[in-house]
Formats: structure tokens, sequence, C-alpha cells
């Protein structure tokens, strides 16, 4: 069978869509992206991100060596510890790593920042990333080709379009229209502080082993965890002409998640102000312990990032073609067990391996789609229908006693390597 000689055009710049640029390239595989944001430095792409084992993996299948080397040497500090905490930071549960003997260099646990992560993830790809590019609709032709068309009026030609545009995907409301995420009702208010001396001493002792999450008997919740970055990292990216982002500083990650009518009177989102969304956390937090009131008053206001969650539905599988889909434009989930981003990456280089293949000639491009798609569905599905699950748990209204300490134990079991390291406080 003759190679395909394929051009891939992916629709989205974020880690997926990026990831799946990476190994393409790779692999040999012609690509182009297109991405809405006007510049690779136009926005910030958020705090710290947890890599699991399968990132890792994926990103360790994708990335050329040199790329792979800056991103091992650049991350945070990762703490295997975990804890669960009440409202006056009690513990209810508690785990720590102990490593049992050196750990995996690829398929290990890691902190990253997002804005390192997104910059090497660019990094060797200057000509394939158009940027300002607002993808509007696609179309087939006879001939199997398909034309993108974007909101300047431009167009881009292809033998395969990807659809790696978030969980707002304009490609899926075309492709899939029926697959919409659905609005969970609940909302997550980030920020980040500095990481201080001051902040550093006031901090739950726990913090230090890992992230903890706060779990009151009022339907809420609160994920704290400190980004400290490893001695050494941001040489590495200066050696390699890469930018020292300001914004990776060590900081302390604080989300507040809450039912969107709990926001106050109308909690319409989308005209809240940033003081507006504080007030918010202030009034929940009112009577919790002193030390997590004077970390809301640390929160500047104007960085606050309101989320409406939402989550994807189980999707029946559709007939193949040329327009696939991966990461939160088909699966999009809750942050509630922290694994989209892993699930995105793994969907990325399954379906780098499946193109590299077709491109190669090993088997039809439909087939290699075909079998990207069916096993997407299985494990994308179910991570969105764990983290739906965790999620309710953590935000329902009925989380008292028992039920309490049971919703704790299944937050701590969403790290499977650490399951057996639980220990009751």
């Amino acid at each position: 069978m003759n190679g395909q000689n394929l051009h891939v055009l992916i629709i989205g710049g974020g880690i997926g869509g990026l990831c799946l640029a990476q190994g393409l390239r790779k692999a040999g595989v012609s690509l182009a992206v297109y991405e809405r944001d006007e510049s690779r430095s136009s926005r910030q792409q958020g705090f710290r991100v947890h890599i699991d084992p399968h990132g890792s993996t994926a990103l360790h299948e994708c990335l050329p060596p040199h790329l792979w080397q800056i991103f091992d040497a650049t991350g945070g500090h990762f703490a295997e510890g975990f804890a669960v905490l009440t409202e006056q930071l009690q513990e209810l549960l508690s785990f720590r790593g102990r490593g049992e003997g050196p750990a995996n260099p690829v398929a290990r646990h890691r902190s990253v920042s997002r804005n390192t992560l997104r910059q090497i993830l660019l990094s060797g790809l200057e000509d394939a990333v158009h940027f300002n590019k607002r993808f509007v609709r696609y179309e087939e032709r006879e001939d199997s080709r398909i034309i993108a068309h974007f909101q300047d009026g431009s167009t881009a030609e292809g033998d395969v379009l990807i659809a790696a545009d978030g969980v707002n995907s304009p490609v899926r409301r075309q492709y899939l229209p029926h697959a919409e995420p659905v609005d969970t009702g609940v909302v997550t208010l980030g920020g980040k502080i500095p990481l201080t001396d001051g902040v550093m001493a006031m901090l739950p002792p726990r913090m230090l082993d890992g992230p903890v999450i706060v779990v009151p008997q009022d339907p809420c919740s609160l994920f704290m965890a400190v980004w400290k970055r490893e001695a050494g990292g941001a040489e590495h990216l200066r050696k390699l002409g890469l930018e020292d982002n300001p914004e990776d500083d060590d900081h302390v990650v604080f989300g507040f998640g809450m039912r969107r009518e709990h926001l106050g009177p109308g909690g319409d989102l989308a005209a809240m102000t940033g003081a507006e969304l504080k007030d918010a956390i202030r009034r929940k937090v009112k009577l919790w312990h002193p030390t997590v009131r004077k970390l809301v008053e640390l929160l500047d206001a104007r960085e606050m990032t309101p989320n409406r969650i939402r989550s994807s539905e189980p999707v029946a599988a559709w007939q193949t073609t040329r327009v696939t889909l991966l990461g939160d434009a088909i699966h999009s989930m809750t942050p509630y067990r922290g694994i989209g981003a892993n699930i995105a990456l793994k969907d990325a280089a399954l379906l780098c391996s499946k193109l590299a293949d077709a491109d190669r000639g090993r088997k039809p491009v439909l087939d290699a789609i075909a079998e990207y798609e069916s096993a997407m569905r299985v494990y994308g599905f179910a991570a969105v229908a764990a983290s739906l699950k965790s999620m309710r748990q953590t935000t329902g209204e009925k989380r008292l006693g028992f039920g309490l300490a049971k919703t704790a134990m299944r937050v701590v079991n969403a790290v499977p390597m650490l399951r057996r390291r639980l220990s009751v406080a």
C-alpha cells in the first residue's frame, strides 16, 4: 500500500492540539495548526497543571528529544501527598507518598506550569502554527479534501481536519451538533497567591506534602496546591531562547467550587466583576478557619478567573470521516479529578500514531481514524463519568457524616498510584 502523503489541519493550539502537532512533525507528517489567539503570548494559560503518567508518556512519544528534556527539567516540585480537610483545617484523611525505588523517568506524575508547557509545545512549530485564525466552518470536497474557512475570509485545505478547539468547539457544532456539553450548574473561581515567606508560614502543614481539598458541610469545596519550581528550571528555558514568564513564580493555586445559585443575587457569572467574585468567596468562608479567610484576602480580584463547568455526555459511535476530534472538543470533563489535560494528551499520542500509519501507507486513513475514535470513546467518556461523579460528591447538597468520609476517600482514590498509601488521620 502506497503512502497517503497526508496534510493534517489542526483547529486549536491548546495542549492537545500542539502535542498532536509535535508528534506529527516528529513522524514526518505534514500539518498546520490554526489558533484563534492573536499571538503565542496574547493570553496567559492558567496556573499549574498535573501531568500524570499517561500524559507524561504521551508527551515523551510526541516531543522530539531536546524538547522532552526541557519539559522534564522545567517542572515544579511534585509532592506525592494529598489531604482532605474540614473548613476548620482539621484533617479528615491524608496520605503521603512513599516511593518504592527510583521513579520511572518517563511515566511519572509531574506538576508543570501551563505557560511553560505551552512555550515548549510551540517550539519548533513556528512555520506551522497560524495565529489569529478563527474557524468558521469546513466543507468536504468530492475528492475527500477538507476545506477550512476562517473569519478573516482565508481558507486552508487538507486531507484530515482535527477539532482540538476546546469545549466551545465550532468544529463539533458543525460535525456532531448533538454532542454539546451540558451545564453542570457548578462554577469554579480561581486565582493564585504569591508564595512569600509569610504565606508559606500560614499554610496548613499538610500542603507541604501535596495538594489539599477542603470539604465543608456546605455544598462547596476549596482546592489549594503549592507551585514551586525546581531549581534550575528558568535557566533551562533561557538557554533555549524561551521566555521565563513571571506568571510562573512560586505561588499557591486557589480554586473554589460552588453551585452557581450560591454566588449571590442574580448569579450571572459573565456579568460579575472580580471584586464581586471575591466577595462571593468571602461570604462562603466567613465562618471558616482564619487562615483560609486571610488567604482569600490575598487573592488579586483583577486576576480572578471564573469558569462555568460543563460536562460532555456519552456520544454513540458516529460514521467515521476525515474529520475527527480530541480533548475537550469531544469529551469535556469537570476539573474535579484533574485528568482533562492528560486525556487530551493521550488522545494526541494515539491519533498521531494512527495518522502516521496512514501517512506511511500501513492502513487506509479512514481505518486509522476509526481505530482512534473507537478507543477514544471508551477511555474518554469513562474519564468524563469519573470526573462528574467526583464533582457531584464534592459539591452535592447531601454530604454529612459518613457520606463526607466516603467522598473524601473517593477523592483520594483519584490518584491511582497512591491508593495503597492511605492513612486515616
